[in-house]
């Protein structure tokens, strides 16, 4: 018995490719550049972090640049993974169980596929949040060609947009690291355990065997 687990722990299944990596973290390196960026732009507490982001002025040129490359890259990703991230009836399940999920009590939930309901409800937050900062970052870029009024919702949308979309993704971040060992080796170098994948993702676990 120690000898099988021991075989099913080391053995490892890609769950991530090259490009999918590739995509992942030029996009989260994006976001995350425009987050502290933006935290530091709109709140002079937070000047300060201007500072390692390298200086105020440089800070406030390739925050909109940095905004681009996030939200074109938030729509490539969608459309590779939007199969993967229909929400399902078990998904709505899933999502009415939470604390389930949140206490351990993985037992009381229905079997998860590649994602659970959770990483793909924080999929369609980036997916939605990267158009409305795209379009409100527009007016905010280019002010002189729009009307002062339409301006000033658009920075309120940004700003609103920028709590929920932050929210979500200091969770995912817990959640990959602290919240859900070994999630975030998936998405580094690619793979995860074969115990891994069977207790958090049982039903993709199954299809990845019969390939």
């Amino acid at each position: 018995m120690a000898v099988e687990y021991k075989k099913a722990y080391e053995e490892q299944i890609e769950r991530f490719s090259a490009l999918d990596r590739i995509l992942h973290w030029t996009t989260a390196l994006a976001f995350l550049y425009c987050f502290l960026s933006g935290i530091g732009i709109a709140y002079a507490k937070f000047h300060w972090l201007l500072t390692f982001l390298g200086g105020g002025e440089f800070a406030r040129w390739l925050h909109p640049w940095a905004g681009v490359v996030f939200s074109i890259g938030a729509v490539l990703m969608i459309l590779k993974w939007a199969r993967d991230m229909v929400i399902t009836r078990e998904d709505i399940v899933w999502l009415t169980k939470i604390k389930a999920y949140i206490s351990g009590r993985h037992e009381e939930l229905p079997e998860v596929g590649k994602y659970n309901a959770g990483q793909k409800l924080y999929a369609w937050v980036v997916f939605l949040s990267a158009i409305v900062f795209f379009l409100t970052g527009i007016l905010m870029w280019f002010p002189e060609n729009f009307s002062m009024g339409l301006v000033r919702w658009s920075v309120v949308i940004h700003e609103i947009t920028f709590i929920i979309a932050g929210a979500f993704t200091i969770i995912h971040i817990y959640m990959a690291t602290v919240g859900v060992p070994g999630s975030i080796w998936g998405m580094i170098g690619g793979k995860v355990s074969a115990t891994w994948a069977k207790f958090h993702h049982p039903k993709w676990y199954r299809e990845v065997v019969k390939r």
